[in-house]
């Protein structure tokens, strides 16, 4: 499983456009493999969005993130353009695993 943040700016005066347009990203993310979709804007930095949601594998990710950065429909709200989207995933580390291999306990 690994965890998908996508973040942007949206341009001056488009916030409104953007969120009319990213209301329908949900099913989008949905029917390419994404779960449990939730959407962000900054508190200390309005018009800074962050998408975060869930894919089983890499596969996935790539096709989401392809998608994503290849223009659309939200990306004559982005200060920047589809240039400025940031796609990121991460996956889970165990934390007490990789102490006792540390520690070489495990």
């Amino acid at each position: 499983m690994l965890t998908i943040f996508i973040e942007y700016k949206i341009a001056d005066g488009k916030r409104e456009e953007a969120i009319g347009v990213i209301a329908e990203m949900e099913r989008q993310i949905q029917s390419r493999g994404g779960m449990n979709y939730r959407f962000f804007e900054g508190f200390d930095q309005p018009g800074l969005f962050v998408e975060m949601f869930e894919v089983a594998d890499e596969s996935a990710y790539r096709d989401i993130k392809q998608w994503r950065t290849a223009g659309g429909p939200l990306e004559d709200c982005i200060a920047g353009g589809s240039a400025k989207i940031h796609v990121w995933a991460f996956q889970p580390i165990e934390v007490k695993q990789q102490e006792e291999k540390r520690r070489g306990d495990g």
